[in-house]
């Protein structure tokens, strides 16, 4: 993400290219037919590198581990063309949604399972605003190979004003101790500058584990959790990430530097060798010379609000 103030979304866009969002993630493709914003996810099989020398079985979505992100505005109608090019049957779950009972995922219950080779249909308009996520829900082991990625609804109006826009993925499953898919020193650094407003998705895909997720220099505000906004945000430096939760956070760094975001569960992020698994680092840069670094007094009111607040998770 550059320094210079985002674009508002092109209203007229019809389709969107796959885009790497410089946090280990990738923006999904989609494209408009009939007011209908489609997407196609193929899943398969995929040998996955979590750390430099070390390769896993994975399970990919796309061909990416974790799942493209998709990102949509409130009110969009929504088809999702899942194609199962896995060894097993599946479905996806939309974690969160308002939607009609037969879209929501569940094997047996809801729908019949997706078969090897087979494919399947969800269409839904964008109800539940928010960060949310989606993922596999056959079973955990796909889950916690990379079935999993960010869903988020942005609303119409009142979204989180931020300069930088980051999802952290935290998973325990077949692939290890990752963030995004990765293990440190593999897990990917993200920009920041002094005075920014950063704000920073948490996701805890599990399939099995509880993290306490800890970020050096200061501390940040959560202001949204499960994909709603908190009436009293709150400050704290740690908080528990349990499975299935997402959490907003909005973070101000006020020194330069590489400041570390980990799990506090030592043995899921260092070593007597050092740090690995959960953790990655925010390299802050010096505040912008044209924009003066501002600390915000709240995350709500006007005085929290940038001119320039990111508008680039809006689609169109």
């Amino acid at each position: 993400m550059s320094d210079a103030a985002p674009a508002l979304p092109d209203l007229t866009q019809t389709s969107q290219e796959p885009k790497d969002l410089g946090d280990g993630t990738t923006l999904a493709a989609w494209r408009l037919v009939d007011g209908v914003k489609v997407f196609d996810l193929v899943l398969a099989p995929k040998k996955h590198e979590t750390e430099p020398g070390r390769v896993k079985d994975g399970l990919s979505v796309n061909g990416t581990i974790p799942a493209p992100t998709i990102r949509v505005n409130q009110g969009d109608k929504l088809r999702f063309n899942v194609v199962n090019k896995m060894a097993e049957g599946t479905s996806i779950h939309w974690h969160g949604m308002d939607l009609p009972n037969e879209q929501d995922g569940v094997p047996g219950v809801t729908q019949k399972t997706i078969p090897p080779q087979g494919n399947f249909a969800y269409e839904w308009t964008a109800i539940s605003t928010g960060t949310h996520w989606y993922h596999s829900h056959m079973h955990g082991d796909q889950e916690g190979r990379g079935v999993f990625g960010l869903l988020d609804v942005v609303p119409l109006v009142g979204d989180i004003a931020s300069d930088r826009d980051y999802t952290m993925i935290f998973s325990d499953g077949a692939l290890g101790f990752v963030i995004n898919g990765k293990s440190f020193p593999a897990t990917t650094r993200m920009a920041a500058r002094v005075g920014e407003r950063v704000r920073i998705r948490l996701i805890g895909a599990g399939p099995e584990m509880i993290h306490s997720i800890h970020l050096h220099l200061g501390f940040f505000e959560v202001v949204a959790q499960d994909g709603n906004r908190l009436p009293q945000p709150y400050k704290a430096d740690t908080l528990l990430l349990g499975i299935g939760q997402t959490f907003d956070l909005v973070w101000v760094p006020t020194r330069e530097g590489a400041w570390m975001m980990h799990c506090h569960i030592f043995s899921h992020s260092e070593t007597k060798a050092g740090m690995t698994g959960m953790a990655t680092l925010f390299d802050v840069a010096p505040a912008n010379p044209v924009t003066a670094p501002r600390i915000p007094l709240s995350v709500s009111g006007a005085a929290a609000t940038p001119a320039h607040a990111t508008r680039e998770q809006h689609t169109g």
